[in-house]
């Protein structure tokens, strides 16, 4: 049994993490009571009352994968260790504190970096334990292993079971469509909703009409129904006060949902991987749709003409505008890029700049037009920043602040490469460690030759993969002994007639325009962006560049 000596020297943060979602079931069995969070909490409680160890908190992620270390309470746990708040993290096992390969590296390297213990008590690991922890290291690694084997067997198995389900035409979402209630007597299936059912309705009864997505919004809007995320009630990712209103987007999801019909279609989105937080969106022809399954709210020949009529008014942009500050114009309002719009008069073109924000919502006044000549407003920056340049060039001190940012600049950057070379070889240790097990493992005829074939490819390949990562950071850490000559870029720029985009985007990083068309200027070197120089030009940074 761990005992901790010198109790009175530490500070612990208890960890606790349980997940809701069923990652973590083995054979259709969620995790077992004595892992829930009361349980574990009162496991660590008595741990440290038995070792007379001072609790600071409790860190708690109840419902989060341990797939993923982006977790809010591990997050915080971490700053409370950035603090120096904690100096002993205490777990009820290794599992609870994670399920990922990476879990061998905060206690290799961050927790004795940062001078932090760490116990997990069901395993009797403890890195103050010296000898006993570098005993248990082996372990460790074959612990972790099997952690992300277990992970990515479960992930598979509730791959199956929702792939069944949606076979069946199962409802598997969380919040239900919009004009439908989950039936109490089985939340799989769908019942209509006879308050909201007359909205979606009219929905379809104004688009058959001929009225645009566009305009059914602001009919709705402008009645004051609310709209869909408020009604079913996955509004939850708001914060504050957000002014809502119905848009052309929610129309046309509406507009174009097969569930309206009858149906149900499962399988409309997917993660990247059980790793990855990230959601896809599956193409219609991949997804499971289930006809018949509940009261359709329109006709088949009212939703197939309602396509017809999206369809027809698609229309595919057969050019795209390359302009000289592409990409680096956004609006100092809503943080949004401003995009470009022609404008074609008898003789001429002129293009202006517009928000994308008040454009996709008008009706809602979330931002304004933004309407700015792009000729007018590119010869404007041109010539606030050649005024900056030339400004830089007379003034030696800023050379001299610019040669020691830059030395600083590339000092840090050739660290920080080498470090992440290290941290790479040493994943290349431990990828080696893992496959040395796994062999181990088949000869003692613990693992089937078949999955050994399939886990040897996978590590070998990862092995791969960071190798050929590491030669990228060799080759990146040369080419950093290569100054940027910030003063040849600057010189360029003032004594070239034309203004290229290569040069543009050497010395900016981004432009502000804001709705009393004032411009901004932000420079990728910080010493262009110095305070005595803005001051100078603070009047003439406000142009008129309407018209």
């Amino acid at each position: 049994m761990l005992k901790v000596l010198n109790p009175e020297k530490y500070r612990a943060g208890l960890y606790e993490r349980l997940s809701n979602e069923k990652i973590e079931v083995i054979d259709g069995v969620e995790e077992a009571e004595s892992g829930s969070i009361s349980t574990q909490k009162l496991i660590l409680e008595n741990f440290c009352k038995d070792n007379k160890i001072a609790v600071v908190d409790h860190y708690t992620d109840d419902g989060v994968s341990g797939a993923t270390f982006d977790r809010p309470d591990f997050k915080r746990l971490i700053k409370d260790i950035e603090n120096g708040k904690i100096n002993l993290v205490i777990v009820k096992d290794l599992s609870r504190f994670g399920r990922a390969l990476n879990v061998s590296n905060y206690l290799d390297e961050y927790f004795p970096e940062k001078g932090v213990r760490f116990i997990s008590i069901n395993d009797e690991i403890d890195t103050g334990d010296i000898v006993g922890f570098e005993n248990a290291q082996d372990m460790i690694q074959f612990k972790t292993f099997f952690n992300e084997y277990f992970l990515r067997n479960s992930s598979k198995q509730v791959k199956k079971g929702k792939q069944g389900r949606a076979r069946e035409g199962k409802v598997m979402a969380t919040y239900p469509t919009y004009g439908y209630k989950k039936d109490p007597k089985d939340k799989n299936h769908y019942i209509v909703d006879e308050e909201v059912a007359p909205i979606v309705k009219r929905i379809f009864a104004l688009a058959k009409e001929g009225k645009r997505p566009t305009d059914i919004g602001k009919i709705l809007t402008d009645e004051k129904i609310p709209v869909p995320s408020e009604v079913v009630g996955n509004n939850h990712t708001r914060k504050g006060a957000v002014k809502r209103g119905w848009n052309r987007n929610t129309v046309v999801k509406i507009l174009q949902n097969v569930t309206y019909l009858g149906s149900v279609s499962n399988g409309n989105t997917k993660k990247a991987s059980y790793k990855s937080k990230k959601v896809l969106i599956v193409p219609k022809k991949d997804r499971t749709i289930i006809p018949n399954m509940h009261e359709p709210l329109v006709d088949k020949a009212t939703f197939d003409l309602v396509q017809q009529q999206i369809e027809s008014r698609k229309s595919t942009r057969v050019k795209k505008y390359d302009y000289l500050l592409k990409g680096l114009v956004c609006c100092k309002e809503c943080g949004k890029k401003l995009s470009v719009l022609p404008q074609k008069h008898p003789n001429k073109t002129t293009f202006y700049l517009r928000c994308n924000t008040y454009y996709a919502n008008t009706q809602l006044g979330l931002c304004t037009p933004h309407s700015n000549n792009l000729e007018k407003v590119t010869d404007a920056v041109i010539t606030q920043i050649k005024k900056r340049c030339i400004e830089f060039l007379k003034e030696e001190k800023y050379q001299k602040i610019a040669n020691e940012n830059q030395e600083r600049i590339i000092n840090n950057n050739k660290f920080s490469t080498r470090n992440q070379i290290l941290l790479l070889e040493k994943q290349i240790r431990q990828t080696n460690d893992i496959i040395d097990n796994i062999y181990k493992e088949k000869c003692l005829g613990t693992i089937k030759e078949e999955d050994f074939s399939r886990m040897y490819a996978k590590y070998t390949e990862e092995r791969k993969a960071l190798n050929e990562r590491i030669e990228q950071m060799k080759q990146l850490d040369q080419d950093q002994d290569k100054k940027v000559d910030i003063m040849k870029i600057v010189k360029e720029f003032v004594s070239f007639k034309e203004v290229t985009r290569e040069m543009l985007v050497s010395l900016v990083d981004r432009i502000e325009i804001s709705q009393d068309k004032e411009i901004t200027i932000y420079y990728k070197f910080s010493i262009l962006n110095v305070a005595e120089l803005q001051d100078q030009e603070q009047e003439e940074s406000t142009l008129e560049i309407v018209g």
